[in-house]
């Protein structure tokens, strides 16, 4: 039986089929909707990095007071918005551009400085050739270092001598944060159309016989203040486009009574999910058992699936669940309704005027 196969753009297959005891993987990679939408006439993006300190004197003041060094913290400042152009240049929404130099702006500051004025945004705009500007507005990061007193392992001895042993020792734990402030600016229509804060942490640990044994493992402050950056500009990509993302199905690979089943699970094996449906759904026709015959349903929704239909998919997945009491195929089909509705989203998102 030949069905037509129609595949969507937003899906596409990623990896081998991996198997495991009862059922055999398939990695799948899709575009998931951005958080917000963007108006479709911003195409080219301006990112601008206004972070820069009012003054030379308020930024060592305010450093000394927070612990931090002014160049510590533009190392991390540059990490961060590295990285937002780096994830918004894997998605197809936008062409992402950086701006030279640095705007005066909110350094190690807790609220936002007042917005740009729109000539300059439409100055910057007109510069760079762009249709809006993406700007980190403040920055401020902190990073503190605790440790306690711990019983910890110590291997002792060699070869078959060894063995492991509790010590007394230390437990240091070290917890990095920043808070950054994006302001998205639209020039069409003069108007702000994100403005967000981003609190992003990260913890890490150690352990060791001594303090400065223990401190010595630990990440050191720069690294993990660049690393808790990188953490908030991708979160803001995921904001402001479309991003891909990778999901994992699982489909069934064989059968007792019902060799089709298998059959299916090996062109799929192979990746030849076409001739793999067409396998099940004969399969069908055969008698079968409920559980097999929702099994074979199943296997033709994953199909449909990876072959980016998901309407068929979400079709066969409620018929695994309706006609042969199948009960994966119920939540299956409810989230490929799901998958559907953010497709259709993300088809938006992509439009352009």
């Amino acid at each position: 039986m030949n069905t037509p196969h129609k595949p969507s753009m937003l899906w596409m297959l990623l990896s081998l089929v991996i198997g495991v005891s009862c059922t055999k993987n398939v990695s799948l990679t899709r575009l998931a909707p951005a958080e917000i939408s963007i108006p479709s006439h911003v195409q080219r993006l301006l990112i601008v990095d206004r972070t820069e300190p009012e003054s030379q004197g308020f930024a060592i003041i305010e450093g000394i007071l927070t612990g931090e060094a002014p160049f510590e913290v533009k190392n991390a400042i540059e990490t961060t918005l590295a990285t937002i152009q780096q994830e918004l240049n894997t998605s197809p929404r936008y062409e992402v551009i950086r701006a030279r130099g640095r705007l005066k702006g909110g350094l190690f500051s807790q609220t936002f400085p007042q917005p740009l004025i729109w000539s300059q945004i439409e100055s910057l705009c007109a510069s760079y050739d762009a249709d809006a500007v993406l700007a980190l507005e403040k920055f401020s990061s902190d990073f503190i270092v605790t440790d306690k007193k711990a019983l910890i392992k110590k291997t002792v001895g060699t070869g078959k001598e060894a063995k492991e042993i509790e010590v007394d020792g230390i437990y240091a734990e070290g917890v990095a944060s920043v808070q950054v402030g994006f302001r998205f600016y639209d020039p069409v229509n003069r108007n702000i159309a994100d403005q967000i804060d981003f609190n992003k942490t990260n913890l890490w640990s150690a352990e060791a016989e001594t303090r400065t044994q223990a401190l010595a493992l630990m990440i050191d402050k720069v690294r993990a203040t660049q690393v808790v950056g990188q953490m908030a500009g991708a979160s803001y990509a995921r904001r402001v486009a479309p991003m891909y993302l990778t999901v994992s199905r699982s489909f069934f690979p064989k059968s007792k009574t019902n060799p089709a089943l298998g059959h299916g699970a090996r062109l799929a094996e192979v990746n030849q999910w076409e001739q793999a449906i067409d396998t099940w759904i004969k399969g069908l026709d055969a008698p079968n058992d409920e559980k097999t015959a929702g099994k074979l349903a199943y296997n033709i929704a994953i199909g449909y699936e990876v072959l980016g239909n998901l309407v068929l998919a979400q079709e066969w997945a409620g018929k695994a669940y309706t006609n042969y009491g199948f009960k994966k195929g119920r939540s299956y089909a409810l989230n490929l309704t799901q998958q559907i509705m953010a497709d259709e989203l993300v088809r938006r998102q992509l439009a352009v005027e």
